[in-house]
């Protein structure tokens, strides 16, 4: 997918028909959009948005509108206020792009009638042009979420201060999904749904139920039935939970941010933000000394109790030394080969019938056997290895539960402290900061409700699968004599079995593109931080930065613990993970997995305010931005752009078209420039008028 145009016809504060031409060409594949806070940069990335996905489009994640006031309000205030007839009166947003070689021109448009009714009823029209020939979309919605699905609008058009998100572990489902979607996975999934829907299995199982069956399998197809409702009840709890999750992180952050700018809490705060960070760490830290200790006690556990073991063969040692068998003084098989040659080593003659014969033959009797040496031997060195074993594993034991013990004390200092500025906060002389505080431990005690709800959902759909599992176990064991319900059975069987398998094809696949987007991530993260961490997709998707404890080290391997991030690394490991799924989407007909056939898709990626929240990180993540995708869309203020992030894009010399907004209105928003300052050139961006208010799109 290779943006061309977005055109805004009456959309917002764009009056009048307003258009973006994006740059194509793959050496200056960046378009900038320069313009103040309030003027619109924010309406462009919803606009595109808006006529991808329609008005969930402009919605977060919580259903709730995500950084855009009144969604319901899309047509121009001054077209809305004078429109005479609001059948003809409207806002449109078309997008035009290429796709796998075709040409297609996406439009989107809401009446001032529907917007009064119902905003939600937008007329949505899809052109195709395609070898020289034209052909209208039947089905235009569908189409566009073939080509760019809705799990994956977050990680392509975003607000560049809200990403960091993807970097924490409540994420772990999202990154998961995405990799699915955009990897070409979908298609296994959806085929999954499909064969679990009602009109297929749903069906399927009518007719098996009216087949003349036994009661006692109607009554199991009864329960199978209010068994996968539950399970589908819990599904869409879960979802509700996450979201709720979402929403609670997200006001947690904004009272941060409030309590660090209080004069009277802010040190308090302050020193909170960094105990929270220590103790994430010692969690970690406790949990990996943990799971080593599960480990060790897993694979070598079994030498503690080895004890008697080695006493049974130490006192079969003792008894053979005492009876003089070990050490051997002599082999048989060295005697028998004496006899053979019918000559002594001293050189007398043992032929049969002589003394010297007869005194050799004598020797046997007291002569050790090879395998009986071989045997003692290896008791011997067994021995050796289980009391050094036992020894090790004892002493790796108890050091493991030393480190327990401490990190354990440590991790309770560091919640006594933080819990001692709690009270510190909430005491204070201050009705902001002790509402603040309240309002944060009420929200904390929420999401610990939420995550315990959310363990409690999960528990009860693994209780629900097995339930369905055990059903359907105990069905196919059922003897059907007549054929119509043994065809019926057997016909939900394999749409059972089908859908069965390609679950376990999806999962394998998934976790096979795992270690190739880990690498990815590792190849594009070098490329921008320098310090000793290194990014990791976990088992459970989890999107992490690792790093060694310095100085730490445990049966001679390095600590490796969590990061602590801050939310400027975060948004960076996030932007990593974005453009290494971009890439590997790209590459998706070369990967060598099992899916085959699936072509490559190039995708897009657009970003307001995209160095927002990167601090130190903003001078290499935008040299960087040129190879996050294909095509690249920023949506940039002076305060982020001028500077650092100027000086990187010109260097890097990827810029193919340059836009700014101009504003036209009573008042400039607060804090805002009346001039714009581009390349050492002063360009004029708000145009006082007391008639009227609109913003234009305008090209450097």
């Amino acid at each position: 997918m290779i943006l061309e145009r977005l055109v805004f016809e009456n959309f917002r504060q764009f009056r009048g028909r307003q258009e973006l031409v994006f740059s194509d060409v793959r050496e200056r594949n960046v378009t900038i959009v320069h313009a103040e806070n309030g003027f619109g940069k924010t309406t462009i990335l919803k606009g595109l948005l808006w006529v991808l996905y329609g008005r969930d489009g402009l919605m977060g994640t919580d259903g709730q509108a995500d950084d855009f006031e009144m969604p319901d309000r899309l047509i121009n205030e001054g077209v809305a206020a004078l429109a005479t007839d609001p059948h003809r009166a409207e806002a449109s947003v078309e997008l035009v792009f290429k796709h796998e070689g075709d040409r297609y021109v996406l439009k989107r448009s809401l009446t001032l009638a529907k917007q009064r009714l119902n905003p939600k009823d937008t007329d949505l029209t899809l052109v195709i042009m395609r070898d020289g020939e034209t052909f209208r979309q039947d089905n235009p919605q569908q189409r566009i979420q073939a080509i760019v699905p809705d799990g994956i609008r977050k990680l392509l058009f975003f607000n560049g201060e809200r990403i960091n998100y993807l970097a924490m572990q409540r994420s772990s489902a999202e990154v998961s999904e995405a990799i699915r979607q955009m990897l070409g996975l979908q298609l296994l999934e959806r085929t999954i749904n499909d064969l679990n829907h009602a009109n297929v299995k749903g069906k399927l199982r009518s007719d098996l139920r009216q087949q003349p069956t036994s009661e006692e399998k109607r009554e199991l197809l009864d329960q199978r039935d209010l068994a996968e409702g539950r399970l589908a009840e819990q599904q869409d709890a879960i979802k509700q939970i996450r979201r709720n999750l979402v929403a609670v992180d997200q006001q947690v952050e904004d009272i941060n941010a409030k309590l660090s700018a209080n004069q009277k809490a802010h040190e308090l705060h302050a020193r909170r933000n960094r105990l929270t960070k220590e103790l994430e760490e010692l969690l970690t830290r406790k949990d990996d000394a943990s799971k080593k200790l599960a480990r060790l006690i897993a694979e070598d556990g079994y030498m503690l109790f080895t004890s008697d073991l080695v006493k049974r063969g130490q006192d079969i040692m003792t008894r053979l030394r005492a009876e003089g068998k070990i050490p051997a003084r002599v082999l048989n098989t060295f005697l028998d080969d004496l006899l053979n040659s019918e000559v002594c080593i001293c050189k007398r003659d043992l032929a049969s019938g002589t003394p010297h014969r007869h005194a050799v033959e004598e020797l046997k009797t007291i002569a050790g056997d090879a395998d009986f040496n071989n045997a003692v031997g290896a008791l011997d060195h067994a021995i050796g290895v289980l009391m050094e074993g036992a020894r090790k594993t004892e002493e790796q034991i108890r050091d493991l539960n030393i480190e327990r013990l401490e990190l354990a004390r440590q991790i309770s200092e560091r919640e006594e402290q933080i819990e001692e500025i709690h009270q510190l906060i909430s005491g204070k002389n201050d009705d902001e900061a002790q509402d603040l505080e309240a309002r944060r431990t009420k929200l904390l005690l929420d999401r610990d409700s939420y995550n315990a709800e959310l363990g409690r959902s999960e528990g009860r759909i693994e209780d629900c699968q097995a339930e369905i599992t055990r059903l359907g176990d105990q069905m196919r064991q059922m003897e059907e004599k007549d054929a119509s319900a043994d065809l019926a059975q057997r016909r939900v069987t394999a749409v059972e079995d089908c859908a069965a398998i390609l679950k376990r094809i999806l999962d394998a696949e998934t976790e096979d593109l795992r270690p190739l987007l880990n690498e990815e991530i590792s190849k594009h993260f070098r490329k921008i931080m320098d310090r000793d961490f290194w990014p990791e997709l976990a088992e459970d998707f989890t999107l992490r930065i690792r790093k060694r404890v310095a100085g730490a080290i445990v049966d001679g391997e390095d600590v490796e613990i969590d990061a602590a991030l801050s939310t400027g690394q975060r948004t960076v490991t996030s932007l990593v993970f974005i453009a290494s799924l971009v890439a590997l989407a790209n590459q998706r007909s070369e990967l060598g997995l099992m899916l085959k056939g699936l072509s490559g898709s190039a995708y897009p990626i657009a970003i307001d305010s995209p160095f927002g929240s990167l601090s130190m990180f903003r001078k290499d993540v935008a040299r960087y931005i040129p190879e996050l995708a294909p095509q690249v869309l920023l949506l940039v203020s002076p305060t982020q752009y001028d500077g650092d992030v100027d000086e990187a894009l010109e260097s890097v010399g990827r810029v193919g078209k340059r836009y700014y907004l101009t504003f036209t209105g009573p008042t400039i928003p607060d804090r805002a420039n009346p001039e714009l300052v581009i390349g050492g050139q002063k360009i004029q961006q708000y145009f006082p008028s007391t008639d009227e208010e609109f913003t234009q799109i305008c090209e450097l």
